[in-house]
């Protein structure tokens, strides 16, 4: 009978819609500086192992840098999907500069968000993400 369990709760955590491929990743990211903001609002699928470049630069500001996000499936199971996201900033000289590298974890359907504040360069990032079903 213990056999028999274990093969029930494996074969309904493949049955999770989050076990399954067609899902949609939702990214909401917000990034403020001295009164400039960048926003990006997408969704896209991700594949294990692979990361995807979720977006370049799209912003409000009359003199942006470019930004580069992407996102990294590590981990999917019945419950819970986690993912690494990185968000870079291409500074004046060329360089790259990481603004946040944060791995959330979330649900289907239940949001998970991510800010920072650094007070001292006058810096906020907001980063909210939602795994939707297709």
């Amino acid at each position: 009978m213990n056999d028999w369990s274990k093969g029930l709760v494996l074969f309904s955590a493949f049955l999770s819609p989050l076990a399954m491929a067609d899902w949609l990743l939702d990214v909401n990211f917000e990034f403020s500086t001295a009164g400039n903001t960048q926003t990006v609002n997408t969704s896209l699928s991700l594949l294990p192992g692979e990361e995807t470049v979720f977006f370049g630069t799209t912003n409000e500001s009359s003199t942006p840098r470019e930004l580069v996000g992407s996102a990294e499936l590590l981990e999917v199971s019945a419950d819970e999907v986690k993912i690494a996201f990185k968000v870079q900033e291409r500074l004046d000289d060329g360089a790259w500069r990481t603004l946040i590298s944060p791995t959330l974890s979330t649900g289907l359907n239940s949001p998970a968000s991510f800010e920072t504040v650094d007070g001292d360069a006058d810096e906020q990032v907001k980063l909210q993400v939602e795994v939707t079903s297709v």
